[in-house]
């Protein structure tokens, strides 16, 4: 029985469950739609990813802060340290709106609070030195259809779940097929999917013993 490791072999699976080829033209959308699917629903170890960021100060004004743009694949922030001292200083999330309205704005000591607004990284007060920040976020799925060889094309995902495509995809071409039936199958087959991964996630994440050291061991 045919394995699926990449799209070329996804799509010849799908083509022996979809039992017409007039489905093939769709195929590509159906991938679409459940990569984006995928991106909302997972927030997975495998999409955990860390980069350093340099922000840069505009023209003094009232409001004194570093910005710079989130990553392309910026999906969600889990954590921001400011790596001007060791160890490290966890930041503070605000509202983008309490940045601007609080004395933090232009106090001259070290980071304290950092905001997202519009894909832009905001952090007070202000230090613009090179990879200052360490931003800690989920990145998106990388997907199977942006990659110079599209029959051998692939991902995390599709290797380690590739029954989640499978049930995704196949949900999708039954939407677009109006086929409510199988839709429902499919649909139910996939959200299972779904949350085996987050579980599995948490599973190989999380604590495996009550008796766990903290920030604050001494």
């Amino acid at each position: 029985m045919a394995i699926i490791n990449n799209l070329g072999s996804l799509k010849a699976k799908l083509s022996t469950y979809m039992f017409h080829q007039r489905f093939a033209a769709d195929y590509d959308l159906a991938i679409q739609n459940f990569e984006a699917a995928a991106n909302r629903r997972l927030r997975v170890r495998q999409m955990e990813c860390t980069i350093n960021l340099t922000t840069s100060s505009p023209p003094p004004t009232t409001f004194a802060k570093g910005y710079c743009d989130v990553p392309d694949d910026y999906l969600a922030w889990r954590t921001v340290l400011w790596r001007g001292r060791t160890p490290f200083v966890e930041l503070d999330y605000v509202h983008p709106a309490y940045l601007r309205s609080t004395w933090i704005e232009q106090d001259n000591g070290s980071p304290k609070v950092f905001c997202i607004d519009d894909g832009t990284f905001f952090a007070s007060p202000v230090d613009d030195s090179p990879g200052a920040f360490e931003f800690h976020y989920y990145q998106r799925i990388p997907s199977i259809l942006d990659q110079p060889n599209l029959d051998e094309a692939e991902n995390w995902l599709m290797g380690d779940h590739s029954d989640a495509y499978l049930y995704g995809v196949l949900t999708e071409l039954a939407a677009l097929g109006r086929n409510a039936e199988m839709a429902q199958l499919y649909k139910a087959r996939r959200d299972e999917v779904f949350a085996e991964i987050v579980q599995l996630s948490a599973l190989t994440t999380g604590a495996t013993s009550p008796k766990v050291r903290t920030a604050e061991y001494f």
